[in-house]
């Protein structure tokens, strides 16, 4: 009997020794589960040891803020209510497991997903390794369920050491910075943020790239690469958004963070130079364009120009909303107005946009507006960090662009 009792024992300490508490600081590594199996890595940093606890998501040099964490025992949610989603899963001793859900008016995506604690820094493993072919340079990006003639798409590709880094650029913003390793004549790029659930699998073969683009949603689409000599997004000129009536100039109107109704009217505008952005928080592309436009307002406020942020919401509750404007103001630091002005639903950009837009298609969409009230420039889209050069040949634009106005 005492022989059996010290069994217990030891089988008790052996099995409450593997169950570990929730590490309350570190580099995690987890996968969300895509469409067709595929697998999406992700890395973050976890720091739970305060009431408010942080957290980012890391890509490459990319450090993404996660919004809102909240731990109640050994459960853990992540809020992205900017986007309508969330992560939400228990701990289990050794990992934390659950659902990444994506919530819309017209369905819910459910992905599963599962991180753990990184016990030791991230190391090659020893051992023989394949010759790599890799796709570096700049491609066009031709998608199989799009009309060739119609593709815009680009993609923009290097290699830094051992990991692979790039995006693809279309007329509405890039996809965002993705990386992955090469495996022989096979890579796969990718991004999880929170808002971006994305993996870009390409394989090589008969002197050719193809692949799939896996996202939330339950349809890959598949594509492939051509070497081209530059990056040509361009918009066909009949197809560019433009006001229906030029001389009109452009209004707008919507409800402040107090709750305050702002009209382009407001003698506040009067004589000034605006940038108006219409954006949506919900937007990746308007996440990278927030700190640029941010250094327009600090850099040209005092001379006349005036940035104004146009907010379409994916839901029309005034007071998610309001939440969400806020989160977006504290993350960058924004000083500029940012005004609430429904939802992304067709009848209320129909009647607030598309009436005096022909062909309007991209979220951000930015205006520049000299004193006199007339659009001097629209650029449709927004081109973020991950696409290098183009990325600083816009903030170039946008810079030059506010200073035409202010002169």
């Amino acid at each position: 009997m005492r022989n059996l009792s010290r069994i217990v024992v030891l089988l008790l300490t052996v099995f409450s020794g593997c169950r570990r508490a929730m590490p309350d600081q570190g580099i995690w590594s987890g996968t969300v589960e895509l469409p067709e199996g595929t697998i999406l890595p992700f890395r973050m940093n976890l720091d739970l040891r305060s009431a408010t606890p942080a957290g980012w998501f890391l890509v490459g040099n990319e450090q993404i803020p996660i919004p809102e964490i909240s731990r109640n025992g050994d459960s853990l949610t992540f809020r992205f209510s900017e986007y309508g989603a969330e992560m939400r899963g228990d701990w289990n001793g050794r990992r934390w497991t659950g659902a990444y859900v994506r919530y819309r008016p017209d369905g819910t995506t459910s992905l599963k997903f599962t991180a753990s604690p990184e016990a030791f820094p991230k190391s090659n493993p020893r051992g023989e390794s394949l010759p790599i072919t890799a796709p570096t340079g700049k491609y066009q990006v031709y998608f199989q369920d799009q009309d060739r003639k119609a593709g815009a798409t680009a993609a923009t590709l290097w290699m830094e050491a051992e990991v692979m880094y790039g995006t693809f650029i279309a007329p509405d913003g890039d996809y965002g910075l993705l990386t992955g390793k090469p495996r022989g004549s096979s890579v796969q790029l990718n991004r999880f943020t929170g808002w971006q659930a994305m993996a870009i699998v390409m394989e090589h073969g008969g002197g050719t790239w193809s692949g799939k683009l896996y996202t939330q949603s339950e349809k890959p689409r598949a594509f492939t690469l051509e070497p081209a000599t530059g990056v040509d997004v361009e918009t066909p000129s009949a197809l560019r958004t433009a006001l229906k009536d030029p001389g009109a100039g452009f209004t707008f109107d919507g409800v402040s963070a107090a709750g305050e109704m702002v009209r382009s009217t407001d003698e506040r505008f009067q004589g000034k130079a605006l940038v108006v952005d219409i954006m949506g928080t919900w937007c990746h592309n308007c996440l990278d364009e927030a700190p640029l436009l941010q250094q327009l307002q600090k850099e040209y406020g005092d001379r006349g120009l005036e940035v104004v942020g146009l907010s379409f919401e994916i839901s029309g509750d005034s007071d998610v909303a309001k939440k969400n404007l806020k989160l977006y103001k504290d993350r960058f630091g924004l000083t500029y107005t940012l005004l609430f002005c429904g939802s992304i639903d067709e009848p209320n950009v129909k009647n607030r946009l598309r009436s005096q837009f022909d062909n309007f298609f991209a979220y951000p969409t930015t205006l520049f507006i000299n004193r006199e009230g007339k659009v001097h420039a629209i650029r449709s889209g927004f081109k973020g960090p991950g696409t290098g050069e183009e990325f600083q040949s816009q903030v170039q634009s946008f810079h030059n662009l506010a200073k035409q106005l202010v002169n």
